[in-house]
């Protein structure tokens, strides 16, 4: 059996809401964008998270308290 070849035209359409379209989709992607860097965001701060909650503690950073200075 022979594979059917397709001839593709494209044309461009004027539209009296064309600015309107381009508009909206614009705006989707915006949206889109800004949904995913939320989830990106949320996603890497629950990674640190769990990272940073199976480690140990440094006894060197459990310090007692001194009266004297630092200098």
């Amino acid at each position: 059996m022979r594979a059917k070849q397709w001839k593709i035209y494209r044309c461009a359409i004027e539209r009296d809401d064309g600015q309107r379209r381009w508009d909206e989709a614009y705006q989707f992607l915006l949206q889109c964008m800004i949904e995913n860097r939320e989830k990106t965001l949320d996603e890497k701060s629950r990674e640190q998270e769990e990272q940073n909650g199976s480690c140990a503690l440094c006894s060197c950073l459990n310090h007692t308290a001194t009266t004297g200075s630092d200098n």
